[in-house]
């Protein structure tokens, strides 16, 4: 599934310019010892997008004897990877990269660093892509499937805006029945948004985390 990065990042409350080639930490300190997180936005690799919710603010890995102080929803890994299409900035029009956080005044001009070094080896000079596809989402090291990758992502921004990360309710999202699906705004349609999805609760829980259907 595609999603509108800027947007995402927009309804998420991130003020902060992140574009390929940085790495942004969003904090989330909290009241209380050992409850504190924070949010890695990774964007080293210019074809992958990396969001990751980590325990603490440092936004580094903890050792595990720090780790088991903090709670059980933060020791498992909670992360979403993002490839960037950077081909559809190509398309855009010129200045629009004027609108939106942290954008230039000018849409990013791409040079082809070879012809065969795929569609990821350019040089984004500008505004950040715009365009990404959802590759892999994990909640609480449970891998999310497909189908409710838009509501996940909906709660995460809301979750990222208000400074609190609470990844039991990443999963019960993720545990929803899928009926009929209505990206949010910064999610790009797919055409198909009205099929019905089979997406089982009960017949999951035990794969999420739960105890399953006894």
């Amino acid at each position: 599934m595609h999603v509108q990065i800027r947007e995402f990042l927009d309804h998420a409350g991130v003020e902060e310019a992140i574009y390929p080639g940085k790495r942004l930490l969003v904090k989330c300190p909290q009241p209380g010892e050992f409850k504190s997180h924070c949010v890695v936005i990774d964007w080293k690799n210019p074809a992958l997008l990396h969001l990751e919710v980590k325990a603490g603010l440092s936004g580094h890995d903890l050792k595990p004897a720090e780790m088991k102080k903090y709670p059980v929803s933060f020791q498992a890994r909670t992360y979403l990877e993002i490839a960037t299409d950077q081909d559809n900035d190509e398309e855009e029009e010129e200045g629009r990269g004027s609108s939106g956080r942290g954008g230039g005044g000018k849409a990013p001009k791409m040079k082809k660093l070879s012809e065969s070094g795929g569609a990821f080896r350019r040089v984004v000079e500008g505004k950040i892509p715009e365009l990404g596809e959802i590759k892999k989402m994990v909640v609480m090291g449970k891998e999310i499937a497909k189908e409710a990758y838009g509501q996940v992502m909906e709660k995460l921004a809301e979750q990222i805006r208000h400074m609190k990360i609470a990844t039991t309710d990443l999963m019960a999202e993720a545990g929803k029945f899928v009926t009929r699906y209505t990206p949010p705004a910064y999610m790009k349609s797919r055409g198909d948004e009205d099929a019905k999805y089979k997406y089982d609760r009960i017949k999951n829980e035990a794969m999420f985390g739960g105890s399953g259907p006894s």
